[in-house]
């Protein structure tokens, strides 16, 4: 039987492990195409835009841990999918981008399209924005490339990795016993020498007011434990900044609810997987476009994490702050050695423990009386309790959907891996194709996948309810509809005000009305189950509750659009 470079490719994904491989079809890769139907593996994830492509398999590492992979189309689709690959890396999620290329050979290029279509080298369109790309030269070089693809990706700190595969090197025929065996290499982990974590414990051990922040600490379940253990044994509060779900939020020590409160008295800051550790220790002003320190200037300011050995590419590295010391570590090895030397030294804090959990006790009363005061109105506090009503009674994960703390707020965030937090970079097209991602994840067990999408997000990427319907996924997407770009909404209000001039004014061009987009209709059109637009709040718990429960029963996904009101 005639073997090919792209069965070669293919031998070489299923070597290394990867079960699925998200793709929008482009005869670039036209030949590994083949091959993965030929051999059947890994599966194939059919999207519709090659942004949603690169946002599931985001939302696949996030959720396991692991390399995902996906196929993008040449130039057109890489640059298509540069959105998708940017927040990746400023997420740091492990995702393996394969991408068809050329031919490189100008003798075998067709007229036109395949001159318009060849970059040289193709990875130079987001070298900045990944951690390694490559472009192999021969089919015997193509499974060491793939294998230092995967291992790059998945050693921490983690990212998005890209190899370009000429289309000529995958049509090659090749030798019936060219070995293309390879398995997943073991990644190392890097930890701090023994004298940078002792120092980190003694000043720890020393403050009177030790304040622990964590950003994307719950990436791995070892340093989402140690950091339990840390703040235990410390009695200090842990402020969890969202980048994944790092601190369980009914734990006595869990200071989320206050941050300011608790940096402002600090004397020592530690910051586990910080990327920027200015904007985690102060408060920005929109309208001067500065800040504002939250720390005292006496404070000492402690860090951990790698983000001294991630690349800045085309950017600029974040402040450095005075005075902090920093600990370049990962944090699931680094972590746990901090908690046994704390534990070992820290002595009786029950005093300290009694009174931070009267502070953090008397947060959770005030949040949960704040949204009883906002019962009978649409906001995202209010969505957001009903979303946990409906899904608390099983198991449950929310892939994404913050809502600028509302959920933290309502929901009981406990077991590690329960929220995967956000975008990353920001990036407009997510929710949807991360949320795909989890629920890939979690497609064989018992688990309903939440996204709770807003509207301007979901229409970057609504094309994506069609891979859910296709896959036949246990997703409930709830619509959270501002009719408006909300956050470009308040920056055109700020500047109105700083100019006197009519902040109604900010609505124009902003706002997403007349018409009104019909989200049920899109999800319907794709085969999505719709369970409607609720306007009012006695429609809104019964209605979530209706689908929550359709998803769980059938396994297949459901969408809600809720309307909510507007934050001018």
């Amino acid at each position: 039987m005639k073997r090919y470079g792209s069965d070669v490719v293919v031998e070489g994904l299923q070597g290394l492990g990867l079960p699925f491989i998200s793709l929008n079809p482009g005869a670039s890769f036209r030949g590994v195409h083949d091959s993965l139907v030929h051999h059947g593996a890994p599966e194939m994830i059919l999207t519709l835009s090659e942004n949603v492509t690169v946002a599931v398999a985001h939302g696949y590492g996030k959720a396991t841990g692991r390399p995902m992979g996906a196929i993008v189309h040449n130039v057109v689709g890489l640059q298509n999918a540069s959105m998708a690959i940017f927040n990746a890396w400023i997420d740091q999620a492990p995702v393996v981008i394969l991408g068809g290329s050329g031919p490189a050979d100008h003798a075998r290029r067709r007229p036109w399209i395949d001159w318009i279509h060849t970059a040289k080298p193709q990875g130079a369109v987001i070298r900045d924005v990944v951690k390694w790309d490559d472009e192999p030269r021969s089919v015997e070089g193509i499974p060491d490339s793939l294998a230092r693809a995967y291992a790059i990706a998945s050693t921490p700190p983690q990212g998005p990795t890209y190899v370009a595969l000429d289309s000529l090197l995958q049509e090659a025929e090749v030798a019936p016993d060219l070995d293309a065996r390879i398995s997943p290499p073991r990644c190392g982990r890097l930890t701090a020498p023994p004298d940078e974590l002792a120092e980190l414990a003694d000043k720890l051990l020393a403050a009177e007011h030790p304040v622990l922040l964590a950003d994307l600490a719950g990436r791995g379940e070892a340093a989402f434990t140690a950091l339990q253990r840390l703040a235990t044994a410390l009695a200090a509060p842990v402020v969890d900044l969202g980048g994944r779900h790092n601190f369980p939020s009914s734990h006595w020590a869990d200071g989320t609810l206050d941050r300011d409160r608790f940096l402002r008295r600090a004397d020592v800051v530690l910051a586990v997987d910080v990327r920027d550790l200015r904007w985690a220790t102060s408060v920005s002003d929109m309208a001067a476009h500065s800040y504002q320190p939250l720390v005292s200037p006496d404070a000492v300011l402690l860090s951990m994490g790698l983000n001294d050995l991630l690349h800045t590419g085309m950017f600029d590295r974040e402040p450095l702050v005075d005075r902090a010391v920093s600990a370049v570590a990962d944090s699931n090895v680094a972590l746990p050695a901090l908690a046994d030397l704390v534990e070992r030294a820290a002595g009786d804090r029950r005093e300290r423990r009694r009174a931070l959990t009267r502070e953090t006790d008397e947060l959770r009363a005030t949040a949960a009386r704040e949204t009883e005061d906002q019962a009978g109105r649409m906001t995202e506090v209010t969505l957001a309790a009903a979303v946990w009503d409906a899904v608390r009674d099983g198991p449950w994960l929310l892939a994404s959907g913050a809502l600028r703390g509302a959920a933290r707020r309502t929901w009981q965030f406990e077991d590690f891996g329960c929220f995967l937090g956000g975008s990353g970079g920001e990036g407009l097209g997510y929710g949807l194709g991360a949320s795909i991602g989890a629920a890939l994840a979690h497609r064989d067990r018992d688990t309903l996948v939440v996204n709770m999408q807003t509207d301007g997000d979901f229409l970057y990427s609504a094309s994506a309810l069609w891979t859910a319907a296709q896959q036949r996924l246990p997703l409930l997407t709830v619509v959270v509809n501002n009719r408006s770009y909300g956050r470009d909404r308040t920056h055109q209000s700020v500047v109105g005000r700083l100019r006197g001039r009519p902040v109604e004014n900010a609505a124009v061009g902003i706002d997403i009305e007349d018409p009104a987009v019909d989200f049920g209709l899109i999800a319907e059109a794709q085969r999505v189950e719709s369970f409607g637009r609720v306007m009012s709040p006695g429609e809104l718990g019964p209605t979530l509750r209706r689908a929550a429960a359709r998803v769980r029963a059938e396994s297949l996904p459901a969408l809600v659009e809720i309307v909510i009101e507007r934050r001018d």
